[in-house]
């Protein structure tokens, strides 16, 4: 999964970590009612869930191939691509297809496909070396490509406030966005050494034949340690970090935003600036939309991981554990909310869109066939040839009767 880097609800020695660190007081009274309530619910509602979560997230994975496919063609056409912002949001939804193709093909073969190998002794499901590689690197690309795509949204709104800010800003060439791009993907997959670091590949012996799975630390202070710094990289690195940053450039682009419209109404007559302001609220509106998805999706993850770093065993067992697939879904709708919110706000957009979809008709009726197929352009011909034959017995009997004229007749 995105951020808990396995289902650990399913795999028993993972979700049998215990990195406990001593002299700190337990989180949970488990002793008290209202909390094995509010565990119960928790518990009641991740398995309600997980029978729904398997279907729900193949059907937001394919959609979001789907668009993010076409959120880059879109992006790419030459009216679109001389724009920074336009280019980092292409990356964006490059890092968003891969991540969900991996997810889809977790989701398929660990969930929907869950014909496994149990390791008898430890009660552990088991797969084949060719499957764990696969798994591995679905760990590592989904928190690595996730958290590039969160920092390139930071780096779009930070575009938009310099642009607002200083029109020849540097950061207004296109030429910019690949070295953005590059400069911020290196940096998070340095951040994901840990990651890579704290996750073992333990070899099984299941009737004579080798099979792997995936295991996090267990009582080792190496390990866990290891496993401390990565949680909290996850929460203040990959969660906090870009969500502040969001925060702080979107409220610095809303204000100049304010401060252009109070100038603006200023110079101009009264009807031109309450066009611009309806434009202005409506962008506003929008960005303080996708702010609040950014925030709602990324933010629970965040505050769950720095708990997980201070309280590694409760959390883990009691919130990361069966709130992992609905941290997932947050995950993947953020994914999506770029294409669905981005035309709202960008006219070129959808202008471009309509190109694209006209386009694309055009293509498909020039290989479809025509309306009039073989045989009844045949009958067409067929019925104009007996009505010329017709008209024209009409107009000779004309000719030859008295009072006729050799001019022109219409047919």
């Amino acid at each position: 999964s995105l951020h808990r880097h396995c289902k650990m609800a399913q795999w028993p020695n993972i979700s049998g970590m215990d990195c406990g660190v001593s002299g700190h007081e337990s989180m949970l009274n488990l002793s008290d009612a209202r909390i094995q309530f509010l565990l119960d619910t928790i518990f009641d509602f991740s398995a309600w869930y997980g029978s729904l979560h398997r279907f729900l997230s193949v059907f937001i994975c394919s959609f979001g191939i789907l668009a993010n496919m076409m959120h880059i063609v879109i992006l790419t056409r030459h009216v679109m691509k001389r724009s920074t912002v336009n280019r980092l949001l292409a990356f964006m939804a490059c890092c968003d297809i891969v991540k969900m193709f991996t997810y889809l093909v977790y989701m398929i073969r660990f969930n929907l496909m869950a014909v496994d190998t149990i390791h008898a002794e430890e009660r552990v499901r088991v797969f084949s070396l060719t499957w764990i590689v696969f798994l591995f690197l679905h760990i590592m690309l989904s928190i690595d490509l996730h958290t590039t795509s969160l920092y390139l949204s930071v780096c779009t709104a930070f575009i938009r406030y310099q642009a607002i800010k200083q029109l020849q800003s540097k950061f207004m060439q296109p030429q910019i966005a690949l070295k953005l791009f590059v400069a911020v993907a290196a940096s998070v997959s340095l951040f994901c050494i840990p990651t890579f670091l704290v996750h073992k590949v333990q070899t099984y012996d299941v009737g004579g034949t080798a099979y792997y799975s995936v295991t996090l630390p267990r009582n080792d202070a190496s390990s866990c340690r290891m496993f401390m710094i990565n949680l909290w990289l996850t929460g203040i690195v990959f969660k906090a970090v870009p969500c502040a940053l969001l925060v702080t450039f979107t409220i610095l682009l809303l204000y100049n935003l304010h401060q252009n419209q109070r100038k603006h109404e200023k110079i101009v007559s009264k009807d031109a600036a309450i066009t611009r302001a309806a434009r202005s609220d409506r962008t506003t509106l929008l960005l303080v939309l996708l702010l609040f998805v950014f925030i709602m999706t990324e933010m629970p993850q965040g505050i769950i991981a720095i708990l997980n770093g201070i309280y590694p065993t409760e959390v883990h067992h009691y919130l990361y554990t069966p709130l992992g697939e609905v941290l997932d879904l947050l995950s993947l709708i953020n994914g999506n909310a770029c294409f669905i919110l981005y035309p709202c706000i960008s006219s070129q957009y959808r202008e471009s869109f309509r190109m694209m979809v006209a386009r694309l008709r055009q293509t498909i009726d020039s290989y479809s066939p025509r309306p009039s197929s073989r045989n009844s352009s045949h009958k067409t011909v067929k019925y104009s040839a007996v009505e010329y034959k017709s008209q024209t017995a009409v107009v000779e009997s004309q000719r030859s009767s008295p009072g006729s004229t050799d001019g022109p007749v219409d047919l």
